[in-house]
């Protein structure tokens, strides 16, 4: 019958020995070429980098449309809590927080119109079941 090997503990390696400083050696010199490989493949990248910086600018830009909207709500929580007057404000700030007004009341409208339809729509089937 043949022997588990698996079942065998690890060999011991003899790093004296001539075949482990033939393996390193082509090793090191397979590693050596992956090395060289991966210079060229960021040569490669460099070229690519004009994407990315477009890529990148893109998102910068939208960050920016973010922070905008962000300071505007946190502005907007500001004026509604009190810290805030009217008097307090820039005419832009006044005049950013009244779009931002007529932008929620627009979408409020916007889904109470979907809700209203789907009621009358759950009430057409509840009358047409009974």
């Amino acid at each position: 019958m043949k022997e588990n090997t698996n079942e065998k503990s690890l060999v011991k390696i003899n790093e004296n020995s001539i075949f482990y400083k033939i393996k390193q050696f082509f090793k090191n010199l397979f590693h050596k070429n992956e090395a060289t490989n991966t210079n060229v493949s960021t040569e490669n990248a460099n070229a690519i980098r004009p994407d990315e910086d477009k890529r990148n600018k893109f998102i910068d830009e939208i960050k920016k449309v973010e922070d905008e909207e962000t300071i505007l709500l946190k502005l907007q929580r500001k004026y509604r809590s009190g810290e805030i007057k009217e008097e307090d404000m820039t005419e832009e700030q006044i005049k950013s927080l009244c779009n931002l007004y007529d932008k929620q009341i627009a979408i409020l409208k916007k889904s109470n119109e979907l809700r209203k339809q789907q009621l009358f729509e759950y009430r057409k089937s509840i009358q047409s079941q009974q």
